[in-house]
């Protein structure tokens, strides 16, 4: 069989066909169907592929055969890590035996020596840009497309001539920067499309806070000015319970309300000179009385002497406090929280650890949406108003959690020097 532009593209087609129903099923990624799968589709219609390529190969000499599987080879094993290398190791060996022919050897070399090369390189691949991905993946095929081909050429009577070996090599990897390049596509496409979604979602809430949260919070005040009147010439105890109980809900009304109004406007009334340190001590120092209700032990490792922002310091601090605040509610048998702070460049970093009890990876996606919680009586509200101040401060927060093993929340923000300082020295007192 010649090497024809028919049988290449034919080859090609059944590469790319499986690839591209990944699509479709992006497009189902709010559902709950997707949400339980989506770690195994990427799995599944590489491993196809390459399924198809040996069904429908170059077949020389009646039993020498090349197809392209490699590219979905490489390309679902770089994105799916390691077990998804030897998944496909596997698929591939038990085909192309039951095929038969004198391949089988050096696809065994050389497809299990990938696979292992693949599951050290994945977990660096997902962490680099779009164009060492592309250097890295056309390195991979070339390695394995060339070495294969001098081993043929060595040890088998292919018959095949050297220019075939050169198209044939040239087209694979050209089939893997295309393939690289679709499922980044598709990548960004649904990263676009999760950000319209998120943000039609807070602009709901945005509206919905503006328009009824002052109409709302001017009646509780009076409500609850009225209540402490009444309270204060209440003698029977049961019935001033109930007059407590009352005010503390009504508070507690208010200060969702306050939330909401936070999130419509994260933006500052006033700018206010904050050194970080002094506030992250003072919220440590606020926070410790429920702590020790909980059996927390709070330890700190804060170093950001002379570092400032510029921001309301109350919306700050309010920020500060929600995460604190979680993260002690989600230790109710006790346990540690440990709060820490550096600077890099222009970077401050502050991270907060718990070791309470953790999020799965559908909770974690979640966090921001309005109105989603993991506590019984909780909103959903703070986390929304963090996420909203955090990104009103140019900054960003990011998440990582394993259930029964705590949750980790970090802030990023830009900073600037400043010369006060003083306050912090004070301020680490009673916090280790």
């Amino acid at each position: 069989m010649i090497l024809t532009a028919k049988s290449v593209l034919l080859n090609l087609l059944v590469v790319f066909a499986p690839l591209s129903i990944i699509q479709v099923f992006y497009l189902l990624q709010h559902t709950n169907f997707l949400k339980r799968s989506s770690k195994w589709i990427l799995t599944i219609f590489p491993g196809i592929s390459i399924v198809f390529c040996m069904m429908y190969p170059f077949v020389f000499n009646d039993e020498f055969i090349l197809d392209f599987r490699r590219i979905p080879f490489i390309l679902g094993g770089l994105y799916g890590g390691h077990w998804v290398a030897f998944g496909y190791l596997i698929v591939t060996l038990g085909f192309r035996y039951s095929i038969g022919g004198s391949g089988f050897i050096t696809t065994l070399i050389f497809f299990g020596g990938l696979a292992i090369i693949i599951s050290f390189l994945s977990p660096m691949f997902k962490k680099l840009d779009l164009k060492h991905k592309l250097l890295l993946a056309l390195a991979l095929d070339s390695v394995v497309g060339w070495f294969s081909a001098g081993f043929s050429l060595a040890f088998y009577d292919t018959g095949l001539p050297t220019n075939v070996w050169v198209v044939f090599n040239i087209t694979s990897s050209i089939g893997i920067i295309v393939a690289i390049l679709v499922y980044e596509v598709f990548i960004s496409q649904f990263n676009l499309l999760n950000s319209v979604m998120e943000g039609q979602k807070l602009k709901v809430a945005s509206h919905l806070a503006a328009s009824i949260s002052h109409e709302v919070r001017n009646p509780l005040t009076v409500s609850r000015g009225f209540l402490q009147l009444i309270d204060s010439d209440v003698k029977d105890p049961k019935t001033k319970g109930y007059m407590d109980l009352a005010i503390k809900e009504i508070d507690r009304a208010t200060d969702i309300i306050n939330d909401y109004l936070t999130f419509a406007k994260p933006y500052p009334e006033k700018y206010d000179v904050i050194e970080i340190e002094r506030e992250l001590y003072t919220s440590l120092n606020v926070i410790q009385p429920l702590a020790t209700m909980n059996d927390v032990t709070i330890t700190s490792h804060i170093e950001l002497p002379s570092t400032i922002i510029e921001y309301e310091k109350k919306k700050f601090q309010q920020c500060i406090m929600n995460i604190l605040k979680n993260s002690i509610e989600a230790m109710p048998e006790g346990g540690t929280l440990t709060v820490e702070a550096t600077k890099k460049g222009s970077k401050v970093i502050i991270t907060i650890s718990d070791t309470g009890v953790g999020m799965t990876p559908e909770q974690l996606s979640r966090i921001g949406e309005p109105f989603f919680t993991t506590k019984e009586k909780g909103t959903g509200l703070g986390m929304m108003v963090t996420h909203s101040i955090i990104s009103a401060m140019n900054g960003h927060l990011s998440f990582e959690s394993k259930p029964g093993k705590g949750t980790t929340v970090t802030i990023f923000l830009e900073v600037k020097e400043s010369s006060t300082t003083g306050f912090a020295e004070q301020s680490k007192k009673g916090i280790s």
